[in-house]
C-alpha cells in the first residue's frame, strides 16, 4: 500500500509562512502525523506533492525519513496556482515507476483519528471501482466542520456517488479528503485538464456516470480540515479532548 499526500496549496487562509502540512500540533507536524498513522496501517511508500514553500518541505524530508524509517519521495508541482487535481496528476510518474495498481490519496492539511484511517484501509481493500472516497454522515461527531467549506456528497443506497461539490443543494455525506484510487484514474484527470477543469471533484464527476466512483462510509470517528485559523483552533480543541 502506498500514499500520495497533497501539500502544494498556497496557504492563503492560514498564513503561517510555511506549508500547512508543516504546522505543529502537540509536538508533531501534520505531515509527520500522516506518515506515522498510515505507516502503522501498512503503507510502505509515501509521495508528497509540494508547491508553495517547497523548500521547507524539502528541508523537513531527512527528519521525516529518519523519524519514521520510511520511503518518502517529494515531487514538486510548479503549477500550484491551479486546483488540487493538478497536484494529484503530478504523482503519475511515481505511481508508474513503482508499478502500483492503486494508491491512497489524502491532503496534507487534513487530520484523522488513527482509527478512521484503519477503518478506511480495511473497508476499501476490495477495490473494484476506479475511485473510493471515505465519507462521513453529517451529525454530532463532526459538528465542528466548516459547513460552507466542506465538500458535500450525494450517494445512492449502494454507496455510489451521484454528485459532489461544495455547493450542491442536496447531500447526505461529507467528503473527508481520503481516497483509494486505481492507477487508471490519471486518464480521467487528463480528460478534465483538457476541459480546463482542475479540481478533484470535477474528475470524480466524470467517473459518476460509469459508476466508477463509490463512497465508503467511515462513521463515528473524528477528522478535520485545517484550512484557516478557526479550523486550527477547533483541531487544537479536539486534540485536547483526546478526539484526535
Amino acid at each position: 500500500m502506498n500514499l500520495v499526500i497533497l501539500a502544494a496549496g498556497k496557504n492563503t487562509r492560514l498564513d503561517t509562512g510555511i506549508p500547512k502540512s508543516l504546522v505543529t500540533l502537540n509536538g508533531e507536524t501534520l505531515m509527520s502525523r500522516h506518515i506515522r498513522i498510515f505507516k502503522s496501517y501498512g503503507v510502505k511508500k509515501f509521495c508528497i506533492i509540494s508547491g508553495y514553500g517547497a523548500d521547507k518541505l524539502q528541508d523537513a524530508l531527512p527528519d521525516l525519513c529518519k523519524t519514521h524509517d520510511a520511503d518518502i519521495t517529494i515531487l514538486h508541482n510548479e503549477r500550484f496556482d491551479l486546483e488540487n487535481g493538478f497536484s494529484v496528476f503530478r504523482a503519475k510518474e511515481w505511481v508508474e515507476q513503482n508499478e502500483m495498481s492503486d494508491f491512497f490519496l489524502t491532503m496534507g492539511d487534513h487530520v484523522f483519528d488513527p482509527e478512521f484511517v484503519g477503518e478506511f484501509v480495511k473497508k476499501s481493500s476490495g477495490l473494484e471501482t476506479t475511485l473510493q472516497l471515505a465519507v462521513d454522515m453529517p451529525g454530532e461527531s463532526n459538528n465542528h466542520i466548516d459547513i460552507d467549506d466542506v465538500t458535500k456528497v450525494l450517494v445512492d443506497d449502494e454507496g455510489f456517488i451521484k454528485s459532489i461539490s461544495k455547493k450542491i443543494p442536496e447531500y447526505n455525506r461529507y467528503d473527508t479528503g481520503l481516497f483509494r484510487l486505481k492507477s487508471e484514474v490519471f486518464e480521467v484527470f487528463q480528460q478534465s485538464f483538457d476541459q480546463k477543469e482542475y479540481t478533484i471533484s470535477e474528475s470524480v464527476s466524470k467517473l459518476i456516470d460509469g459508476r466508477e466512483a463509490k463512497s465508503v462510509l467511515v462513521e463515528g470517528y473524528t477528522w478535520n480540515d485545517v484550512d484557516n485559523p478557526d479550523d486550527l483552533q477547533s483541531t487544537i480543541k479536539l486534540m485536547d479532548q483526546k478526539r484526535l
